[in-house]
């Protein structure tokens, strides 16, 4: 469960953690802090409302799937 920025439903989803990215003593990283996530089975409106929230924002992550 969690809510977007901004937003005020939030949102029941399945998710799949498909990347981390931590800095810690032992592994250090350019970027920030953050995982990223693939949403399984969501309803036309959650994904409208995750749409519209990516674009409004820089990816952190590019994949190469």
């Amino acid at each position: 469960q969690f809510k977007l920025p901004g937003g005020n439903a939030t949102m029941d989803v399945e998710a799949e953690v498909r990347w981390l990215r931590e800095t810690t003593s032992l592994h250090r990283s350019d970027g920030p802090h953050g995982m990223g996530v693939r949403f399984n089975n969501l309803t036309p409106e959650q994904k409208q409302a995750i749409e519209i929230f990516l674009k409004k924002r820089d990816s952190l992550f590019y994949d190469d799937e």
